[in-house]
């Protein structure tokens, strides 16, 4: 049964080359115009950074997480942390958190929050110096004493306050970037003693600040990846046109994967960050098989004759290997966490295409080389 499926791919191979080999320029054609259009998909990638988003939220016990969450967290804030500058040694400047001068620009910067439209709600001290600053720090203690709940807005050593913001906007990252570009805009009017931090920070901006790095490590690793490993075929195959035509295959593969990813809406999360660089590693050999089968027969036989052999043989082995290991990574897509899922469904869509672009669309280009060669080579013996 598995000869007889075999010999089946074969033929069906087998009359593919001799499609390509006669319409090569329309495949090509096809290929690139599916490329453009799935690298605009590229374009509406989405970028998952908050993990809790990557849990299986149907169960139970994440469930009960979500109704304690909304019950008694209630909503996101954004953090304004007020720092002393511990590793200063410069004098007159304020050594405890508490120090009225502090407190007063704390005050400030709560009243121009609150006059935000797009913050909703602010916590801090303020509240209870709405009446007036103490001049000293120990009139600063005794009001502070004699308020419930202030003590929450202090660490142990008095070292940082905690001002709490949170926007009406949500938390998409384009609405945290603007709240925290508008608390950032208030932090820097009001009047800040010498030696006092203020740090935006919180749930949302980490979020967003770990997004930056998804994105920078997913650039970087694959560029890394694709630079290394077409620095290693043009060395093995001592051409630059061979090393290329190896390496094109992957070119394709990595956008239509993220392409389709855009256009199906799978996020990139911290599990599939990393999607360009084993697409790359996992998809090279299916081009390095069939450029490497061609020119083997390449030798002795015609263009045609060549690549019905490679694109049979080759095409048939490599889809064997294709299919099992894309049904292992589909095999992820039966897991309850979705992080594990996306996984699967990358290296399974990552997979298909690079079999896809080795056997359909790579001979097309090979055929197209080699024509162009013996064009200018004819063009060399006619001068």
């Amino acid at each position: 049964m598995a000869l007889k499926e075999k010999i089946g791919i074969e033929r069906a191979l087998t009359k593919l080359a001799a499609f390509q080999c006669r319409h090569y320029k329309k495949i090509i054609v096809a290929a690139l115009i599916l490329t453009v259009f799935l690298g605009c998909g590229a374009t509406e990638l989405h970028f998952q950074g908050n993990i809790a988003k990557e849990m299986p939220e149907d169960l139970p016990v994440f469930v009960l997480q979500e109704k304690i969450a909304s019950k008694f967290r209630g909503e996101e804030f954004m953090i304004i942390a007020v720092c002393l500058d511990k590793e200063t040694s410069a004098k007159n400047i304020p050594r405890d958190i508490r120090d009225p001068k502090i407190i007063a620009s704390v005050v400030e910067l709560h009243e121009r929050l609150e006059a935000e439209s797009s913050i909703e709600r602010v916590q801090s001290v303020a509240p209870f110096f709405q009446q007036d600053v103490p001049e000293d720090i120990e009139g600063v203690k005794k009001k502070l004493a004699s308020a419930p709940g202030s003590e929450s807005f202090f660490n142990d050593d008095f070292s940082i306050m905690l001002v709490y913001a949170s926007p009406i906007a949500g938390l998409s990252e384009e609405k945290v970037r603007e709240a925290t570009d508008m608390i950032q805009n208030d932090v820097d009017a009001i009047t800040k003693p010498a030696g006092v931090e203020y740090r935006i920070t919180g749930m949302a901006p980490l979020i967003i600040e770990l997004l930056r790095l998804m994105r920078e490590d997913m650039v970087f690793t694959t560029l890394v990846a694709a630079i290394i490993i077409f620095g290693l075929l043009a060395l093995l195959e001592r051409s630059f046109t061979k090393g290329f035509l190896v390496f094109l295959p992957l070119i394709f593969a990595i956008t239509w994967t993220f392409g389709t990813m855009g256009f199906l809406g799978i996020p990139v999360s911290i599990s599939t960050v990393m999607i360009g660089s084993v697409i790359i590693g996992l998809g090279v050999e299916y081009g390095i098989f069939m450029v490497s089968r061609y020119y083997e027969e390449r030798r002795g036989k015609s263009t045609r004759d060549a690549l019905i052999i490679a694109v049979s043989n080759i095409g048939a082995s490599t889809f064997g290997s294709a299919a099992t290991t894309t049904a292992a990574f589909f095999a992820l897509t039966l897991s309850v966490m979705p992080m594990i899922q996306h996984l699967g469904q990358t290296l399974a869509l990552g997979i298909i295409f690079c079999w896809v672009a080795a056997s359909v669309v790579n001979p097309c280009f090979i055929v197209f080389e080699e024509r162009i060669e013996a064009r200018k080579l004819a063009e060399g013996l006619q001068k």
